[in-house]
């Protein structure tokens, strides 16, 4: 029997935010990007956490205006990566949160990164959103590698140990300069995501991208958390350059971790989300900009 190693979360309502499409008839605002608003109540402590700021902020705001969420009443934000689509709202969110707020990540968050096909595209923390522009606007840095939990029941993954030889490393074309200042491939090894343990259900993850791959996150969740009970997972499964076989692998290993709802969004891509809804059936959750799941 697994030694536990994460508190416990009574109730966690899950809003999906931003994403890249919005909900039918919502009259939402969709964009390649992902954000969740997540409130999580443990015992007498309730918290609200943006995880992700979507590509701009504007349709952040727009959105929790609509769903009457009230930015102001964020407590913290996690970042999954530093590629724009999951970051470049943040100056423009912090303002509206309006006061001195935590931002978790990973201590490489702001180096550079890029692609070079067909040409040079930025998908760095540049511009307003480097470091000393956010802390000028209260924002501040928690940056790890290790997993950390700032709420009984909720951790950040910190690194993803990534130990299935079939996810392929990085999953996307993307280069970094070393401390040499030489260039090479960038592995993107700040990819995190959010683990939340359920009472008596067990544990929900909360992807990004998923550049480290479904598979090796919800083993490496289940390892530090100290729970094997996947309650459900949801976001980015970054399947949407895979192959048929890389596909087909992640989907038999999803279905042996039995997770009672599976929610693929963003970068998965439209033929893996089609298998994915075909293989688990009921399980399946179709999530678009504006809908809610709330557990228990």
């Amino acid at each position: 029997m697994m030694e536990q190693r994460i508190g416990t979360v009574d109730k966690l309502k899950i809003v999906s935010l931003v994403e890249d499409s919005p909900r039918y008839d919502s009259y939402l605002k969709g964009c390649n990007g992902i954000s969740f608003w997540l409130e999580v109540t443990s015992g007498d402590i309730h918290r609200n956490i943006l995880f992700d700021v979507g590509p701009v902020a504007e349709p952040v705001i727009y959105n929790a205006k609509k769903l009457n969420l009230k930015l102001s009443e964020v407590d913290m934000i996690v970042l999954s990566h530093c590629h724009f689509d999951h970051t470049a709202g943040l100056a423009g969110v912090i303002p509206e949160i309006g006061h001195e707020v935590p931002t978790f990540g990973h201590p490489d968050i702001f180096r550079p990164n890029f692609t070079l096909k067909p040409e040079f595209m930025n998908y760095a923390m540049v511009g307003e959103n480097r470091r000393e522009s956010i802390e000028q606007l209260g924002g501040y840095f928690i940056l790890t590698k290790s997993p950390i939990e700032p709420i009984p029941g909720l951790m950040v993954t910190g690194e993803v140990e990534r130990t299935t030889d079939f996810e392929e490393t990085g999953s996307v074309s993307c280069f970094t300069i070393d401390a040499e200042g030489n260039l090479v491939p960038d592995n993107l090894k700040d990819d995190y995501s959010i683990v939340i343990n359920l009472k008596d259900r067990g544990i929900v993850i909360i992807t990004g991208c998923g550049h480290a791959g479904p598979v090796n996150i919800i083993k490496h969740s289940i390892k530090i958390s100290g729970v094997d009970k996947l309650e459900g997972i949801i976001g980015g499964f970054h399947l949407l350059q895979a192959g048929q076989e890389r596909i087909d692998l992640t989907i038999e290993e999803l279905k042996e971790f039995k997770p009672r709802w599976i929610a693929p969004m963003h970068c998965t891509g439209v033929i893996p989300t089609a298998k994915i809804a075909l293989a688990f059936k009921s399980e399946f959750r179709e999530i678009h900009a504006g809908d809610i799941i709330n557990l228990p």
